[in-house]
């Protein structure tokens, strides 16, 4: 089996969250188990040319948007482990500060860019001779190519046997665009309509491939249900229930070559869950990088995200001030909306001694905030999956979370379970709620051997890719029988 993966991000080359995350660790974890896997992204500005020797592959893609044509060039490059790696190059659409967008909104012409990444992927497909058993797809940025699939190049010999697999990473990104937007796309208007890509008079993306792939996947079992229903549907829950039997829920894995505190090389001393003696270093360092000296004994609560309200950060806002009477500190770390982060840097003018920020992306304090911190914050209001709160679990920093998604299907409480709990929940998205489940959390760190014992449950946990590779593989297989080709 052969498979492509297509994304608007992949980890080594881009990155803005967990949908890197997961499309660099993945194709990984495939090749492992003997499915020949590349992967396809835009080339942007930020790609490090100089680490990723980039050569041409195949002749120009001519795409036609509109009544316009545009061109466009794939590159290449090593991906490890015997895959490669390709990357779209139109400097008009992707050489940009950012991936899609500013602080001040997302690019006006997003919808024009990544149909033209769509697009030149077909055409480059086509041009190469390559075949590809499966292409999946992620999140709307790639959610016209099963659409292409199945009506622009059915009729391709390319792709007469290619399945689809379209998983949503987050529904709450739909690639929503006025109805002007959709000859833009090569689709025809007959497909503008309720059970096509219309969606309350806009442009759906992120719908083309809900409705056309041969499977659906989401990113945990809990999302997989919560998504079929009015509260997390975000809209599409009749679409997702109409398809629920091609619906499945597969846990993100995470790459414990990247995270683990045992040979993290970003982190001040290494550690493991039978010498946790290096936690206390990693934990003096953070405290000197977020600038207070000395080693303290009040517990360390690490945020690290983008600041929106998806992520929790309208509740940590609510619960800032009576946050600033307990004995912790918090340090944020993360870029997002101006009214979180203004809010955030509030909390830090007035609270100095309790909150310290940096508004920023940066891998190397992530991982010093993982392995220094002795909590973890991720309040969501949903999450999908989330990864942070499984690399926390690894390096010992004790996840306090909304009882939602994938956070429901990685942490236990442990009040609720205290023989298997790895963390602390609460469950109404609700200020009242969040301050009891953090209460709890330091009453049972002020228990030193409850608080090591609950440490050591949540490092034991193995979240490894193994196990929802093969998953993914199923879900590969059953779109090969959708399209009538044997596995």
């Amino acid at each position: 089996m052969k498979v492509l993966i297509a994304s608007s991000e992949i980890v080594p080359f881009a990155k803005t969250g967990g949908l890197a995350d997961v499309t660099g660790s993945l194709p990984k974890a495939l090749r492992k188990i003997g499915v020949e896997t590349d992967v396809i992204l835009p080339l942007y500005r930020k790609v490090d040319r100089e680490r990723f020797p980039l050569t041409q592959s195949g002749p120009p893609v001519r795409v036609l948007l509109g009544h316009r044509e545009e061109t466009g060039v794939v590159m290449e490059t090593e991906a490890g482990d015997g895959g490669r790696a390709y990357l779209v190059r139109n400097d008009r659409y992707f050489d940009r500060e950012f991936y899609y967008g500013t602080k001040d909104g997302d690019y006006v012409d997003n919808c024009e860019r990544f149909a033209f990444f769509c697009r030149s992927i077909m055409e480059w497909i086509g041009l190469s001779g390559r075949r590809y058993d499966i292409i999946h797809c992620n999140d709307w940025q790639t959610a016209l190519l099963p659409a292409y699939v199945r009506t622009i190049y059915s009729r391709e010999a390319a792709f007469r046997s290619t399945g689809t697999v379209f998983t949503v990473h987050n529904l709450g990104y739909q690639g929503l665009f006025w109805n002007h937007d959709l000859p833009i796309t090569g689709l025809g208007w007959e497909l503008f309509t309720p059970k096509g890509v219309e969606f309350y008079g806009k442009l759906n993306v992120l719908k083309a491939g809900l409705v056309f792939s041969d499977i659906l996947t989401t990113v945990s079992d809990t999302y997989s249900r919560e998504i079929q229903t009015a509260e997390y549907g975000h809209g599409l829950e009749g679409v997702l229930y109409e398809r629920r039997a091609d619906l499945y829920g597969i846990l993100n894995g995470v790459d414990y070559e990247d995270w683990n505190p045992e040979t993290d090389s970003l982190i001040a001393a290494r550690y493991s869950r039978e010498d946790l003696s290096g936690k206390k270093a990693c934990r003096d360092d953070l405290l000197a990088e977020f600038g207070w000296s000395g080693s303290l004994d009040e517990p360390i609560i690490g945020v690290v995200g983008r600041l929106t309200a998806q992520k929790g950060f309208d509740l940590i806002e609510q619960i800032g001030d009576w946050l600033a009477t307990q004995p912790v500190r918090v340090v944020i770390l993360g870029t997002g909306e101006r009214k979180y982060e203004a809010a955030m840097n509030e909390l830090g003018r007035l609270h100095p001694d309790r909150f310290s920020l940096r508004f920023a992306f940066d891998n190397r304090l992530a991982h010093k905030i993982e392995a220094g911190a002795d909590i973890y914050l991720m309040p969501s209001r949903y999450e999908p999956c989330g990864l942070n709160q499984i690399y926390s679990l690894r390096y010992g920093t004790v996840p306090v979370v909304r009882n939602t998604g994938g956070l429901a299907d990685t942490v236990a409480d442990a009040d609720d379970d205290p023989a298997r709990g790895t963390g602390f929940m609460f469950n109404g998205y609700d200020p009242s709620e969040l301050m009891n489940a953090l209460a709890r959390t330091l009453t049972a760190y002020a228990d030193r051997p409850r608080w090591e014992a609950i440490v050591k449950r949540g490092m034991a946990k193995d979240f490894s890719w193994e196990a929802s590779a093969r998953r993914y593989v199923s879900a590969y297989e059953k779109a090969l029988a959708k399209k009538g080709v044997p596995s």
